[in-house]
């Protein structure tokens, strides 16, 4: 059996359905089903449940996950000892990304790229999407993070990387600071503090407050997430922020709460369709998919280490 239908099966096991784990392997559907399909016959068990809307694994499937998984970060790590151990030149990556990288977890997974492989040369570039979407196509970069608009754009391939969920920020004595949830029009009466006009979140909001009604009261317009925050802790307006860069900076300053109906924003990786992709480039795409496996395995390897 080839060793790497393990990662397939695990990474299937953690996305859940074949749709995300396919694109996660930057593979198509049909082939991911073909591969498990030939470890089911191999090892003569059903591994999956595909009577569902997701994918459940079966008593076996449960069975072999841990030992898929140990097999999936062994193979990278082998794989990453021999590119050291090459004697051959650096060849250069060069991702890009929009600004907020640390909440999205973009430098850690770019850190731990180049650590994994040292053979590399990695350069990482900030730039606003539309920005980092004409460098790709231009081939200034190799890859890039960027939110999804949603956008059709037949040029661009994109491979799942994070979710994120549109907030309120609300000052803690705000009434509604305590709700699970709010919805829009629950604010109709309140000062808006707001990012720039064109941005992702503030044409967001905006569509939202068109969608339910009414037009909002804007009495602060800013760059800076951090100043909004301040301003609504003092009791000026509320927000809007996505949650997770929300969250660094919030250190309970405000109160997050969802909106409801979720309104949700994907970080996507953007490659250029039909380009040459260098060995770099796939390594690192074929990286992402399994630096959660590698992050668990370190994590029981120190759990397990005598104090």
């Amino acid at each position: 059996m080839d060793i790497s239908r393990f990662g397939e099966f695990a990474i299937l096991a953690q996305s859940r359905t074949f749709l995300d784990a396919a694109e996660l392997l930057f593979m198509s559907q049909s082939t991911l089903s073909k591969h498990i399909m030939a470890m089911e016959h191999e090892l003569g068990c059903k591994l999956i449940d595909r009577s569902k809307r997701h994918v459940t694994l079966t008593a076996q499937g449960e069975a072999l996950l841990p030992y898929a998984q140990k097999i999936a970060t062994l193979q990278h790590r082998y794989l990453a000892a021999i590119q050291i151990g090459a004697d051959e030149p650096l060849e250069h990556l060069t991702v890009g990304s929009i600004p907020i990288m640390t909440p999205y977890g973009i430098t850690d997974a770019v850190i731990d790229f180049q650590q994994a492989n040292p053979s590399y040369s990695v350069e990482l570039i900030e730039g606003e999407g539309d920005t980092l979407k004409r460098m790709l196509l231009h081939e200034d970069i190799d890859l890039a993070f960027i939110r999804d608009s949603g956008a059709i754009e037949p040029e661009f391939k994109k491979i799942p990387f994070t979710t994120d969920r549109l907030v309120a920020v609300l000052s803690l004595d705000h009434p509604l600071a305590e709700r699970d949830t709010v919805e829009i029009d629950d604010l109709i009466d309140e000062n808006f503090l707001m990012l720039p006009q064109g941005s992702f979140v503030s044409e967001l909001v905006l569509s939202l407050c068109r969608k339910a009604g009414f037009g909002p009261r804007v009495t602060f317009t800013g760059k800076r997430a951090e100043n909004i925050i301040s301003l609504v802790a003092r009791g000026a307006g509320v927000s809007f922020l996505m949650r997770k860069p929300a969250e660094s900076l919030a250190s309970g300053k405000v109160a997050l709460v969802p909106l409801e109906p979720a309104t949700t924003s994907e970080v996507r990786l953007y490659l250029k369709r039909n380009a040459a992709h260098s060995q770099a480039v796939v390594s690192f795409i074929g990286f992402l998919p399994y630096r959660q496996l590698l992050q668990g395995d370190r994590a029981s390897s120190t759990a397990a280490r005598p104090s």
